[in-house]
C-alpha cells in the first residue's frame, strides 16, 4: 500500500526519523510499520560502526531532544582544552579544542580524557608513546568539524645525545630539553625547536680565492674548531650558527691575507693563524662561540707562479752553491800560497816534498833504475820503466 511505510533497522544500524523535515525519533534495531498518508516521513541511517554522529545539523537536533541523549553521548572541548578519546579502554583518537564529539552509545564503551593545554603543554613520556604507538599523533586522526584546519597534535622532537634542543612557543624560550624523546601540545600555537651540538666542531673554509697585496691569486684552506658555550645567545643573536662563523672566519682570513704580500705570507707561516684568531674571537663571543683553535691548512698557487717560484728557488739555490765553491776554491789557494812561501825558504822541506811526489810516482810503476848514485836521485836523473 502506497500510504503504508516499512522499516528494517539492522543492528548495526540506527535511523532517524523526520516529520515534514522535523526531527521527530530514533529507531534501534528492529522492524517498524508505519501510515503516511501525508508522505510527509522521511528515514536517514547511520553505521554506529562509524562511532561518530557526524550529521551537519547534529548540533541543533541534539539540544532540542532528549531522545537522541539515550542513544548519543555528547562532550563540548573549550578552546584550551583537547580530549583523548578512548574506545573499549584502546586510545581512538585526539578530539581537537571547541570541538563538540558526538559518538553512538551501542556502539560499545567510550571515554573521553580531557587536557588543558595552557596548564599543561608537554606531553608526558608515558602517554607520547601510547600516542606514536596507536598511530593518534597525525592529522588524518585528529577528531575536529569540518572548519576546523586539520594539524599534527603533538610535536614530537628527538635530541641526539650530546645536544641540546630550545623549544620556542609562540616565538618565545619555553624549555631547554636533554638528549631524549620530547612531545608538546601544538594546537593553537607554533612550537619550534632549536637544536645545538655540545660538543667540539670542526669547520672547514675550502677553496678560498684570495688575492695578496702584491695581486698574486692565492686558494687557501683554513680549518677551525668551534664550541657553542651560550646557547641562548647564539639562537637570538643568529639564524644559523655555523653559517655565521663561516663568513665570520671567511672574511677575517680574506683581511689577513689581503694586507700582505705573497712573500710575507711564505715567510711568516704563523701570521694568517695568529691574525684571523685576534679578527674573530671578539666577533664570535658575540653569538656565543668560543674559537679553540684556528690553521691554514695549505696555500695553492696558480700554475704559472708555481713555475716562476720554482725557478726563482733553483736560481737561488744555484747561486749559494756557486758561492760555496768560490769559497772553496779561495781557501784551496790561500793553502797553496802559504805552502809555497814556507818552502821559498825551507830547501829541505822543497826536498821532502819532492821525494813524497817521487814516491807517489814509484807506486804506479815496476822498475826503476838510478843513474849516478844518491846524487843522481837527488837531481832527478832516473830510468823508469813499466812491463
Amino acid at each position: 500500500m502506497m500510504f503504508r511505510k516499512e522499516l528494517v533497522v539492522a543492528e548495526h544500524q540506527r535511523v532517524l526519523a523526520y516529520r515534514n523535515q522535523q526531527f521527530e525519533a530514533v529507531f534501534g534495531t528492529g522492524k517498524y510499520k508505519f501510515w503516511d498518508f501525508s508522505q510527509a516521513l522521511s528515514f536517514k541511517s547511520f553505521d554506529i560502526n562509524d562511532l561518530y554522529f557526524t550529521d551537519r545539523n547534529a548540533i541543533r537536533i541534539f539540544q532540542n531532544n532528549e531522545a537522541l541523549a539515550e542513544h548519543i553521548t555528547h562532550w563540548k572541548l573549550d578552546a584550551n582544552e583537547v580530549g583523548l578519546l578512548y574506545f573499549n579502554d584502546m586510545l581512538r583518537g585526539i578530539v581537537a579544542p571547541s570541538e563538540h564529539l558526538y559518538v553512538w552509545r551501542d556502539a560499545g564503551e567510550f571515554r573521553l580524557e580531557v587536557i588543558n593545554i595552557d596548564n599543561k603543554i608537554k606531553v608526558d613520556s608515558d602517554l607520547l608513546q601510547l600516542i606514536k604507538r596507536t598511530g593518534a599523533n597525525s592529522s588524518s586522526s585528529l577528531i575536529r568539524s569540518s572548519n576546523t584546519v586539520a594539524a599534527v597534535p603533538v610535536a614530537d622532537i628527538t635530541v641526539q645525545k650530546q645536544h641540546i634542543g630550545m623549544v620556542y612557543v609562540d616565538g618565545k624560550l619555553r624549555e631547554i630539553l636533554q638528549p631524549g624523546q620530547h612531545g608538546f601540545w601544538q594546537l593553537n600555537r607554533k612550537i619550534e625547536v632549536k637544536y645545538f651540538d655540545l660538543r667540539t666542531q670542526q669547520l672547514e673554509i675550502s677553496g678560498q680565492e684570495i688575492l695578496s697585496k702584491d695581486r698574486v691569486s692565492l686558494r687557501i684552506n683554513l680549518s677551525a674548531n668551534i664550541r657553542i658555550v651560550d646557547f641562548e645567545l647564539a639562537a637570538n643573536r643568529v639564524e644559523n650558527v655555523e653559517e655565521s662563523v663561516y663568513k665570520t672566519l671567511q672574511l677575517a682570513l680574506r683581511e689577513a691575507v689581503g694586507t700582505k704580500t705573497l712573500d710575507d705570507i711564505l715567510l711568516d707561516k704563523l701570521y694568517v693563524n695568529e691574525t684571523v684568531k685576534e679578527l674573530v674571537v671578539e666577533r664570535l663571543g658575540h653569538i656565543g662561540v668560543e674559537l679553540e683553535s684556528v690553521g691554514m691548512k695549505d696555500i695553492i698557487l696558480p700554475g704559472e707562479m708555481k713555475a716562476i717560484l720554482n725557478q726563482v728557488v733553483e736560481a737561488q739555490k744555484e747561486a749559494e752553491a756557486n758561492v760555496i765553491r768560490r769559497r772553496e776554491e779561495t781557501s784551496a789557494t790561500r793553502s797553496l800560497h802559504n805552502t809555497a812561501k814556507v818552502m821559498e825558504n825551507n830547501p829541505t822541506l822543497m826536498r821532502l816534498k819532492e821525494l813524497e811526489a817521487l814516491e807517489k810516482m814509484a807506486d804506479k810503476i815496476e822498475h826503476l833504475t838510478v843513474h849516478s848514485g844518491l846524487e843522481g836521485l837527488m837531481k832527478g836523473v832516473v830510468n823508469v820503466s813499466r812491463v
